[in-house]
């Protein structure tokens, strides 16, 4: 890459610019002539941080029990355990969906080892993982299932909940993903019913089609989500670290717009930037606008 003014190979990142909250081009200043030019992105997003969005599907436990009244389930009385059925996931603003379904033989025998490599391997690349209900659910359960089938860990990453978040930042009438899609008018669920799990569990092809395109469904709906609830996010994992570069730590744009507002800790008071893009206020790192130092703390 050289500056298209100059012809200086001496250039940095400068973030992102965006169209409707998703980046469109990467945004560079030249060292030597200090101007600024803009290089459009690859349909693969290479240099934007690895957010991976996904959602899975299992099946049913088999129980024997002594009757239909409420009662306690134990461990000796499961009869078949509970595997994965799909995976549904895609890259933040990337187009495609992936994804991935136990085939019918495979349901037939209850293994999910081909899709859970599959899923892996995504999980292994992701620098930040999102989902509803992610955190408690769908990721221990796939540390459970990638034990059970030989697999280690994948590469640490960051986790946004969007469950979490919502519960955090709203006092919502409910918290489930169909209800906020539809409140904020966002894509909706596909309806579904008890009968398309036991299909999908008798390895019925049919079924299976549907189901994989309920879990792709669910993505679609959790990205928009995602957006949608991104400015209340008070612990957003700071993506200029990740690219390096003074952008806004939640989407990477570089509209920042320093407020009349401070941030004040018990040390410092910070001048709050608002970002252009996605309304997110944030504060500078390691600059602060008090005139002297404040040595003295609270005590603890």
């Amino acid at each position: 890459m050289v500056c298209p003014h100059c012809g200086s190979g001496v250039i940095a990142k400068k973030g992102f610019s965006y169209t409707k909250h998703r980046p469109t081009a990467q945004r560079y200043v030249c060292k030597e002539c200090k101007k600024q030019f803009k290089a459009r992105f690859e349909e693969e997003y290479s240099d934007f941080p690895k957010i991976l969005l996904m959602d899975i599907e299992t099946s049913f436990y088999h129980f024997v029990g002594w009757g239909t009244y409420k009662q306690y389930i134990q461990h000796h009385q499961i009869t078949k355990h509970q595997y994965c059925l799909s995976w549904a996931a895609k890259w933040l603003y990337d187009k495609n969906v992936q994804g991935d379904i136990v085939t019918t033989e495979e349901a037939f025998e209850r293994d999910d080892k081909r899709i859970l490599k599959s899923i892996w391997e995504l999980l292994d690349q992701a620098e930040i993982v999102i989902g509803h209900n992610v955190e408690r659910f769908d990721l221990r359960k796939l540390n459970w299932r990638f034990k059970s089938q030989g697999f280690g860990p994948p590469t640490p990453f960051k986790i946004i909940d969007t469950l979490t978040v919502s519960r955090r930042a709203f006092f919502a009438p409910s918290y489930k993903q169909d209800f906020l899609t539809k409140y904020f008018k966002l894509q909706n669920k596909l309806e579904t019913n008890h009968k398309l799990w036991e299909d999908c569990e008798s390895g019925i092809p049919e079924a299976l089609n549907k189901m994989m395109e309920y879990n792709k469904y669910d993505v679609i709906g959790l990205e928009q989500l995602y957006l949608e609830v991104r400015p209340f996010i008070r612990n957003h994992p700071n993506l200029g670290i990740l690219l390096d570069d003074n952008v806004c730590p939640v989407c990477t744009s570089t509209d920042l717009e320093t407020t009349s507002a401070v941030h004040m800790t018990t040390a410092y008071k910070y001048p709050i930037l608002r970002c252009g893009n996605c309304k997110t206020a944030s504060i500078r790192d390691r600059r602060n606008s008090n005139r002297l130092q404040n040595d003295y703390r609270m005590v603890p």
